[in-house]
Order: structure tokens, then C-alpha cells, then sequence
């Protein structure tokens, strides 16, 4: 289980800069789900017109800490009342938050490596979905002549492209296949 200080994490994203440059809120969201990690995403003050709904990303929670209290502090709260707080990993590069966290008996991780953790599980689960897909489905139809018909029937072109598309493995993670994981950049 994962408790992720919401802004603190963006932030840190943005901070980055590349790809990573305009990190949203919406776009973390849009990585925990793509890698199915279960989350509660704890956030300042009250929902921006521009965030995501609260129920929008299945497996990720969006709380809000209101305008009385600070999202440390509703960290503070869901740990406390946790019995299996051995399991849960605070993502925070508050230093306050991850001590407390570490007193607290759950593991506390900074927002960069996290984040760096995350677009590479993303990434690795791309990769694993487009190999579990028939070669067919991505290389085209099984023959050139098969190809041929169905271009004249449909009255197009007969000319082929002569090389398939490439298929990205683990070692072309750069920063395009980051920004093409963080998809568009919307503002907070």
C-alpha cells in the first residue's frame, strides 16, 4: 500500500524537468493506475477545478485535507489508525512526513526514486503487453500477397512499407518513451 503526499510529488516530478516538466497530478494518477499499484493520494486544501475526480482512476484514492488541517497531517491520521503500517510505503520528500512515517513503523521512499520506480514498472508493463499480442497484429497481414488484395479491393496503393515497425524493449527507456508513458501535460 502506498500513502503518496500528492503535491509534494508532483512537484518533485516537475522539478525534474524534461519529459517530466508540467508533471501533474492527473498524469501520477494516470502511472499508478497503468502499473495497477494501489494508492491514497493526500493533497492540500480542496479539489482544483482541474484534477481528476476522486473516483476517477480505479485503485487510487484522492483525499483532500481540507482548509482546517495540511495533508502531513492527514498522513499522520491514516497511518495511526493502520495496524499493517509494516506494508505501507509513505512517498514524501517532506522530511517531517518521513519521519514520522519511519516512527510510525512504515517505510517512507522520496518522490524521485519513487517516481523513477513507477515510470519504469510502466514502461516494463507496455513492453510485456506488446509482446503478448500476435506478431501478426503489429508486423502487418501474414503474406505480401495478401496485402496486395486487400490494397487493390480497397482501391488504395500497392506499394508496401519494406520495413515493420520497431518494437521498444527495456533498454530504449529515454526520454521520449517517459513522456510518451506520462502522456499529455495539463497544468495543477
Amino acid at each position: 500500500m502506498l500513502i503518496i503526499d500528492g503535491y509534494n510529488c508532483t512537484y518533485a516530478g516537475a522539478a525534474l524537468g524534461g519529459p517530466w516538466g508540467g508533471f501533474s497530478l492527473r498524469q501520477l494518477c494516470t502511472l499508478l493506475e497503468k502499473t495497477r499499484s494501489a494508492a491514497i493520494v493526500v493533497l492540500d486544501g480542496r479539489p482544483k477545478p482541474s484534477e481528476p475526480d476522486v473516483d476517477e482512476f480505479s485503485g487510487v484514492s484522492l483525499i483532500y485535507s481540507g482548509r482546517s488541517s495540511k495533508a502531513d497531517d492527514v498522513i499522520r491520521d491514516l497511518l495511526s489508525r493502520r495496524t499493517d503500517r509494516r506494508h505501507i510505503t509513505v512517498v514524501s520528500n517532506d522530511r517531517a512526513v518521513a519521519g514520522d512515517a519511519r516512527r510510525q513503523k512504515a517505510r517512507s521512499q522520496s518522490c524521485e526514486k519513487f517516481l523513477q520506480m513507477l515510470i519504469v514498472a510502466a514502461a516494463a508493463k507496455s513492453l510485456r503487453r506488446a509482446r503478448a499480442e500476435p506478431p501478426e497484429k503489429s508486423a502487418g497481414l501474414v503474406n505480401a500477397g495478401e496485402a496486395e488484395h486487400w490494397l487493390q479491393m480497397l482501391g488504395l496503393s500497392k506499394k508496401l512499407p519494406s520495413n515493420p515497425p520497431h518494437t521498444p524493449d527495456a533498454s530504449t527507456l529515454d526520454d521520449r518513451t517517459i513522456a510518451a508513458l506520462l502522456g499529455p501535460v495539463d497544468s495543477l
